[in-house]
């Protein structure tokens, strides 16, 4: 307990004075005081970076072999850091450090190998469209004995109580829905995080110009998960958590708005972006989270299901997840990203050169809601360049996670898509350049009629109804 606390008393006192021991200035060679060879230190997935790694491994052995020693080391442990990352400056012997980890794990990257979508007898290219039993049935795909269901309607009032959802007193699941479930569950459970997976479908193979895919749902059509608007005695057309707002629809020269919410009610929007990077984990695994986002997250634990289009009242046609570019245009979405996490080994070799490795077999795949920046048009990638720390902390806030329109503009920031990726997707994103939309229904409401008037400077931005000629029953 000693050493560890005089380990955190000399990290406190390098991180903000002198260097260890004495005023003398830090030397410019690279020669370590002391020999490292014996290190070898096991780092967990999230631990990986320099704070810890100086903290909790470097500046520790750096004390012991210290007193061991009895003498002084001219420089302290910084000078044994930047010799062990061959760096004469403690700023850039932090980035080796970083550096390291990141290539580490890149590496670890690379032995993730490829399957497809093994969701039994789903039709992905239908199910993409918004069709297919998935999203046209109405049930539950899973439910707990202590769901909000069971507990808040009182256990005497039902029948069955139980996790078989084929055998519950209201919407009891079809056999489709049910096995498609269970098929979606698996894959997450077995696969989704240690294998990357190919395109589901043709068109999505093909690839999507922006680099972004983006899905819509009309409908919720599972109760007692706490999400959307089903209930387990009114599940018929209810929406799903409103968190964006559909702009309008075209069909060639004709152009429907939905101001207000008179015909397009709540839906909600998500989207999956990634980098040009070939070597980014996010875009490697582009289609496990599409996978997360689409089967797992929204229509597995929520039942969100359906294209807005779907609805009748809503004019043309678009599928349900789709490239960004060939969907209808919505104030924002939320959004998803993958970070890849792996454990691994320090150590110091014979040459006194820090070393980093993965633990083979322990990567794996993250899913998280992703983290962006508040848009300011202000912000050049050239400025985040030259202090992305800085400019990350002005642009970061409570607004600028789980957003798609923020995840866009810091991968714009990062150099990792370009001004043509970022105009083809606020095309739309319409709300790309407006922060602030996630919890404001007015704002999203206004965004989408400016939009509108700028696109369509000679047209109200007034609601169109749908008329269908129904020919009477002869």
């Amino acid at each position: 307990m000693m050493l560890r606390n005089t380990a955190l008393a000399v990290f406190l006192t390098l991180s903000t004075t002198a260097p260890l021991g004495a005023s003398d200035p830090i030397p410019d060679g690279k020669t370590a005081c002391y020999d490292y060879s014996d290190l070898n230190i096991d780092v967990a997935p999230k631990e990986c970076n320099w704070r810890h790694i100086v903290k909790h491994i470097l500046l520790p052995a750096y004390i012991e072999k210290n007193a061991e020693a009895g003498t002084r080391c001219r420089g302290g442990v910084w000078n044994d850091i930047m010799a062990m990352t061959g760096t004469t400056e403690r700023e850039d012997a932090r980035d080796a450090i970083d550096a390291f980890c990141a290539s580490a794990l890149e590496e670890a990257s690379d032995d993730l190998g490829t399957q497809g979508w093994d969701v039994g007898n789903v039709d992905l290219e239908e199910y993409f469209q918004g069709e297919g039993a998935l999203n046209m049935q109405t049930g539950n795909f899973q439910q707990s004995v202590d769901s909000r269901t069971f507990t808040r309607g009182g256990f005497e009032s039902f029948n069955y109580i139980g996790t078989d959802t084929r055998l519950n007193d209201h919407y009891p699941t079809r056999p489709e829905s049910y096995e498609g479930g269970e098929a979606v569950r698996k894959l997450y459970e077995d696969g989704a995080t240690n294998k990357y997976f190919d395109a589901p479908t043709q068109q999505l193979d093909a690839g999507c110009a922006p680099n972004t895919v983006l899905c819509c749902w009309g409908r919720d059509r599972q109760y007692g998960d706490g999400d959307g608007n089903c209930r387990f005695q009114d599940c018929v057309n209810q929406n799903p958590g409103d968190n964006s707002d559909l702009c309008w629809t075209e069909i060639e020269d004709d152009v429907f708005p939905y101001p207000g919410g008179n015909i397009e009610q709540d839906i909600h929007c998500h989207g999956v972006s990634w980098s040009d990077d070939i070597n980014d984990i996010n875009t490697k695994s582009k289609w496990n989270s599409l996978f997360y986002v689409s089967m797992y997250d929204h229509m597995y634990k929520r039942g969100y299901v359906e294209s807005l289009t779907n609805d009748p009242k809503i004019a043309g046609s678009q599928p349900m997840c789709g490239c960004i570019e060939d969907m209808a245009p919505v104030a924002r979405a939320d959004c998803n990203e993958v970070v890849g996490r792996a454990s691994y080994t320090v150590t110091v070799d014979d040459n006194s050169a820090l070393t980093i490795n993965p633990v083979p077999d322990t990567f794996q795949l993250e899913f998280q809601s992703c983290e962006g920046f508040d848009f300011d048009p202000d912000v050049t990638p050239e400025e985040f360049a030259e202090d992305p720390a800085g400019v990350a902390k002005s642009l970061t806030s409570s607004n600028s996670n789980n957003d798609l329109a923020a995840y866009v503009f810091r991968q714009f920031l990062e150099g990792k898509i370009n001004d043509g990726h970022v105009d083809a997707i606020a095309e739309t994103l319409v709300g790309y350049r407006t922060p602030g939309l996630k919890n404001n229904d007015n704002a999203r409401a206004d965004a989408c009629a400016t939009a509108f008037e700028e696109r369509f400077p000679d047209r109200e931005y007034e609601e169109t109804v749908l008329v269908e000629e129904v020919e009477a029953d002869l």
